[in-house]
């Protein structure tokens, strides 16, 4: 019934901790869980339709029943697939065929998926000399703050996280927190940060150790 657009890659947690990844995220939510599947419709952060079936708890749900009931949720394992303008048509269409669209009230701003405070990559962003920061997953970028094109890099960015973390396991050195690529011109530093990725440029001067507390704190504030 939706159209297939491009997969960005699984997730798991809250439906609402998408607005922290993606706060303006245009696609489906695609839920596939042993207990039950379903989706919910993004439209630049704001959601417009949703329906779960679960055969073992005799759930059928549909448009704000649907809704309400997977934000309630303290945790999901979905797919992010994004969608084209024509395809974002074709899917509301079909949504509203089979009765699946979220009226306005269940899609008020206080349950807006991209609502939640993006406070966290902010801090980064703010740091003297931090230039852009990005979280990406897959090889694409998520969500991006600051004047620079994570798109071209966030493939690469994950492959030398590959890399990093065989190097540390085989020296037996621990767990990989970070990488730093310096020249000249500036710093780039790539980090894990849960199941995502964490990229950030600064200037030649930036100061390493503020930008390591707020990436500190960004992790403790997921966890």
């Amino acid at each position: 019934m939706l159209p297939d657009g491009i997969s960005l890659g699984r997730l798991q947690g809250p439906l609402s901790s998408l607005a922290s990844i993606s706060p303006h995220f245009t696609g489906a939510v695609r839920i596939s869980e042993p207990e039950g599947t379903g989706f919910v419709l993004v439209l630049a952060g704001k959601p417009y339709a949703a329906a779960f079936e679960s055969s073992s708890k005799g759930l059928l749900l549909s448009g704000d029943e649907a809704y309400t009931y997977l934000l309630d949720r303290p945790s999901l394992d979905y797919e992010l697939i994004a969608y084209t303008t024509g395809e974002s048509e074709a899917a509301r269409e079909a949504s509203r065929e089979a009765g699946c669209l979220i009226s306005e009230d269940g899609a008020k701003p206080s349950s807006r998926i991209g609502s939640v405070e993006t406070s966290c990559l902010d801090q980064i962003a703010r740091q003297p000399g931090v230039v852009a920061v990005s979280i990406f997953h897959e090889g694409f970028a998520l969500q991006s703050l600051g004047s620079a094109d994570f798109e071209q890099v966030a493939a690469v960015a994950e492959d030398l996280l590959r890399a990093g973390t065989r190097i540390t396991g085989d020296m037996e050195m621990g767990d990989l927190s970070q990488m730093i690529l310096e020249t000249p011109a500036g710093k780039l530093i790539i980090a894990p940060y849960g199941d995502l990725s964490i990229c950030i440029l600064a200037k030649p001067d930036a100061n390493l150790g503020l930008i390591r507390l707020s990436m500190r704190g960004m992790r403790e504030s997921s966890g």
